[in-house]
């Protein structure tokens, strides 16, 4: 019989239990982590942009961070999620130069955001690991990958609910999953599914005639590795990147994974875009 997700309160929830039921079985539901109003407020600028976008609606699209401000200020900077994501993709080195030895510390990036629709008739997507994009063997020595993806909608399992594999972040490469050891994750408008990129999950077709669920995703990385999706061009600097506090631009990856990863003329990317060319302004940091 397969295993259950655990569920837990947003109001109540403690990061370093989350942490640790993550670590266990690969995925943790989030009760309540987004407001019903809060998730109109995104669902209406996404409404927005696809009118002037003159876009239709998919089954995924991309660079969410970009298309709601509301989502990239708000729920991509979930308090539990960011102390999860650093909790498990923040990494450390030792760094040795001419007879010191300090410590570096890599923090954690924005991998890739997109809004998951199953539309009536919607057929199912397969079961796949997320951190397939980073190449890691598996059980995985170090977790590459982290997401969230939060219902924008009523999700039962006759219109799209989330397919996971509990445990399966344990799993050897061989191993396979089966349909004996899938369950399906019902969501209300609001909650929020978290898992590791290790553990399999997919999402069940949507038998329904009318009625379409929506989810709303991020993933995260780790800052020495490439993200899934380029952050640079999907969501633009001038009029939307840089209209965002700068938690969330770092987030983004405007910031340098230390030592060195992701500088601009040995600087700090949002040093440097503040200088803009005028090297009288730039001041030196050290980047180790």
């Amino acid at each position: 019989m397969p295993a259950t997700v655990q569920r837990f309160s947003a109001a109540s929830a403690d990061p370093h239990i989350l942490h640790q039921h993550l670590l266990a079985s690969g995925v943790v539901i989030i009760e309540g982590a987004a407001t019903r109003s809060t998730i109109d407020e995104i669902l209406g600028e996404l409404a927005d942009n696809q009118t002037q976008t003159k876009t239709q609606t998919k089954a995924q699209t991309f660079a969410l961070a970009a298309k709601s401000p509301t989502f990239a200020t708000d729920l991509l900077m979930n308090p539990l999620y960011i102390d999860l994501v650093k909790r498990i993709l923040t990494d450390t080195a030792i760094i040795y130069y001419e007879q010191e030895r300090t410590v570096s510390i890599s923090e954690p990036q924005v991998s890739v955001t997109e809004v998951l629709t199953a539309a009536p008739g919607a057929a199912a997507w397969g079961l796949r690991r997320r951190d397939e994009c980073h190449h890691i063997t598996h059980p995985a020595k170090r977790e590459s990958d982290l997401g969230i993806m939060y219902a924008a909608t009523d999700v039962p399992k006759e219109n799209g609910a989330v397919r996971v594999v509990v445990g399966s972040n344990w799993w050897v490469d061989e191993r396979d999953p089966t349909v004996e050891e899938e369950v399906l994750v019902e969501l209300r408008k609001g909650d929020a599914l978290v898992w590791l990129g290790s553990t399999y999950y997919g999402r069940a077709a949507n038998s329904t005639s009318n009625e379409t669920s929506i989810l709303l995703s991020a993933i995260a990385t780790p800052g020495y590795l490439r993200q899934e999706e380029n952050q640079y061009l999907a969501v633009h600097w001038e009029g939307v990147a840089d209209k965002y506090p700068t938690a969330v631009q770092r987030f983004l990856g405007y910031y340098v994974s230390r030592p060195y990863g992701g500088a601009v003329e040995h600087m700090e990317p949002l040093d440097y875009l503040k200088v803009k060319g005028d090297w009288s302004r730039y001041i030196p940091v050290d980047l180790i």
